[in-house]
């Protein structure tokens, strides 16, 4: 039997209700509750919240309060959205239930535009209602304080709210009143998506991930593979005096990234180890993977090659992504005349980009690539034949020898 998906949900005592009944009929989730008198306690919440898989907010003005400390969480989350479909509900069950004009009614919702998308959607060409728009930045009293004065000014005969103890509130004054019905098709697939959020960033964590280190042999190395290793969570296995295979999974992988542990390395270490990961849908395309990425590796650098082909830093300095494999029709045909590898293109495209400067020189683009002079200047040769370069000038060195050649590429590469 699979696991319980466990999400703690954050939202008022009256939603509690409604989503306790539809996720019964969701298999494989368990929900616990934290409940808020008013959407700016959400931030306070979050710091209350057990060991779960994903946090569920129960609206946008919860979102919204929490929004800022939501990318500290280490868990997937999700909110629940007003949306059309809410607002036409709600419009269609009073309307229904309660026969009351649309202009003798006032709402307050996020997005005022969705109640007149509505109208529109049904062709409705009356007097509308009162709608007032909400955020955090306006206190909810100063909504509540809209409604009431409405009703006694004798403008309304009904009122329909977001805000929970907006209601609470109408309902002490005796002003007839009801929530923003959320659909129960939109709380199911919120609670859904939530639940996948959980299951993919568990099956992402958990993947097998493949490391190679490249140390010298010295008195350090030892030192270096244990922090390494201690970092990332990994076994190894050594192949050589100075060369090991590591261990781990991406989950470990990504959390030594996020806490810059690489880098409070580097700054350590004097002596100049290269690394590289490879993720892979098995460790022996894993293995492939790093492997592949450890080419591109200068010393005291750090390179992943994810199971799509996206070479992704150097680490810790630089987190630049560069694809290994393309379907760009505008590379394939540059490739094709060319003469030159897809893979060497999107590299000099990439080169381009990381320069402060357009122009470069055959040893600007040979340090990059990581590949002889000779090679680096076929490369440039085909690239100017084509038209894909040219030459803008000379750079004169104060050493003996002919200048070097000045280019500037003559391609989109943005």
């Amino acid at each position: 039997m699979p696991l319980s998906t466990k999400i703690a949900v954050i939202c008022s005592h009256a939603f509690k209700k409604r989503i306790s009944s539809i996720a019964q009929n969701i298999e494989n989730i368990q929900i616990e509750f934290y409940l808020y008198k008013h959407p700016s306690d959400a931030p306070a919440l979050l710091k209350q919240i057990n060991p779960c898989d994903a946090l569920l907010l129960g609206g946008t003005l919860p979102y919204l309060y929490a929004q800022s400390s939501l990318e500290a969480l280490p868990i997937p989350w999700n909110y629940l959205k007003q949306d059309e479909m809410t607002i036409s509900t709600t419009l269609l069950s009073l309307i229904a239930n309660k026969a009351i004009p649309l202009p003798r009614l006032s709402i307050d919702v996020m997005h005022p535009t969705f109640v007149d998308n509505v109208l529109t959607e049904i062709e409705y060409i009356g007097a509308k209602p009162y709608v007032h728009r909400i955020s955090i930045t306006e206190p909810t009293d100063n909504v509540l304080h809209k409604h009431i004065a409405l009703w006694d000014a004798q403008h309304i005969d009904f009122v329909i709210t977001s805000i929970h103890s907006v209601y609470d509130e109408l309902q002490l004054r005796n002003i007839p009143a009801m929530r923003m019905i959320d659909a129960t098709s939109s709380i199911m697939q919120c609670l859904e998506e939530t639940k996948t959020q959980s299951l993919l960033t568990k099956s992402e964590s958990a993947k097998a991930v493949v490391g190679f280190l490249d140390i010298p042999y010295n008195n350090r190395s030892a030192d270096i593979l244990h922090n390494i290793t201690t970092s990332t969570h990994a076994t190894y296995k050594q192949i050589n005096p100075n060369y090991f295979e590591l261990y781990t999974t991406a989950g470990h992988l990504q959390n030594a990234l996020e806490k810059e542990h690489f880098q409070q390395l580097s700054q350590q270490l004097d002596s100049p180890f290269r690394l590289a990961f490879g993720y892979g849908h098995s460790i022996y395309e894993a293995a492939e993977n790093a492997t592949q990425a450890l080419k591109f590796a200068k010393p005291f650098e750090i390179y992943i090659l994810d199971e799509h082909k996206n070479l992704l830093g150097p680490f810790p300095k630089f987190e630049g992504k560069l694809s290994l494999k393309t379907k760009d029709p505008y590379i394939l045909q540059m490739a094709k005349q060319t003469s030159l590898s897809p893979l060497n293109i999107s590299k000099i495209i990439q080169f381009s980009k990381e320069r402060q400067s357009s122009q470069f020189t055959a040893q600007n683009l040979s340090e990059y690539l990581q590949v002889t002079r000779r090679t680096t200047e076929r490369i440039i040769k085909k690239l100017v034949d084509h038209g894909y370069a040219k030459i803008v000038g000379e750079e004169m060195t104060h050493q003996q020898g002919r200048p070097r050649t000045i280019y500037e590429l003559n391609f989109a590469t943005y």
